[in-house]
This record gives C-alpha cells, structure tokens and sequence, in this order.
C-alpha cells in the first residue's frame, strides 16, 4: 500500500460509479466517500491494514493571495512495519469554497476512530455547521488529495 495504490483505489471507485468529481456537493461528497469506505476494501491483497478510518476536516486556507475554505473527507490507512513503525496512507475528497460566510468557523480535524460506530460519525458530519452551510453549494474547486506521513 502506498498513496498511490489509495489514490488509484479511489479513482476507480469513482469511474466504476460514473461520479464526476467536479460536480460533487458536500453531501453528495459525503455519501461517496462513506460508500467508498464501506464498499472497497483498503487493499484486498494485502495483509489487513492496523487501522483504516474516515478522517472530515474543515477549516480556512491561504496560499499568497488566495484564500478559500476547505471541506474535507480522506481515508487514512495505518500499516505497520516489522518493527512496529506505522505509516498512515490518505486519499480523498477536497471541496473548496469561497472564504465569505465562513470565517467563523473553526477549524475541525476528527476521524471516524473517535465516535462510537460509523454512523455517528455521519450523524456528526451532517450535524455540523460548516456541513450544513456547505451541503448544496458549488463549489469554487474539487480536487482529489493523496498523501503519507510516517
């Protein structure tokens, strides 16, 4: 497993369902991503991996002169060597959106892990502000992110 390998796993997915990420919504993000997770392995060839969980992060964003307000769902794979040194593996989905109307919310960073079962995670997501404000906007940019951390 590598980000690549997540990435490709992810595209797949998406092409097997005919979703045209450009289009997606917040909610509809958020129902792929959670089939996604529910309904592709993270790597059926390989031996399980120590963790696989959705990670949803929001928050403001700047880069030189563009700022934005990003929306976010990865999955994040944790393997482990033979050693016991983990590497986290994430792909996913990044909505991006005009900063007005959100500076006032706080950044968020929590994973699927820290609830008691998968669908109230959902009922977290979907209960949240930047969700309900962000749930049927266009957004200005959609992109697909992949990444690793060890």
């Amino acid at each position: 497993m590598n980000s690549s390998s997540l990435l490709s796993a992810l595209q797949t997915y998406l092409q097997r369902r005919k979703i045209e990420v450009e289009t997606l919504t917040a909610d509809a993000m958020v129902g792929v991503m959670f089939d996604w997770f529910r309904l592709g392995p993270a790597d059926p060839l390989d031996a399980p991996p120590a963790a696989d969980v959705l990670l949803f992060r929001h928050g403001g964003w700047s880069e030189g002169c563009a700022t934005g307000f990003k929306l976010s769902l990865l999955r994040r794979i944790t393997e482990r060597d033979a050693n016991g040194a983990a590497t986290d593996w994430v792909a996913g989905i990044t909505l991006m959106f005009e900063p007005a109307g959100y500076g006032d919310l706080a950044p968020l960073s929590t994973a699927s892990s820290d609830w008691p079962s998968l669908d109230a995670f959902l009922r977290a997501i979907e209960s949240s502000a930047a969700y309900k404000r962000t749930m049927n906007v266009t957004p200005m940019g959609v992109l697909l992110e992949s990444g690793g951390l060890r």
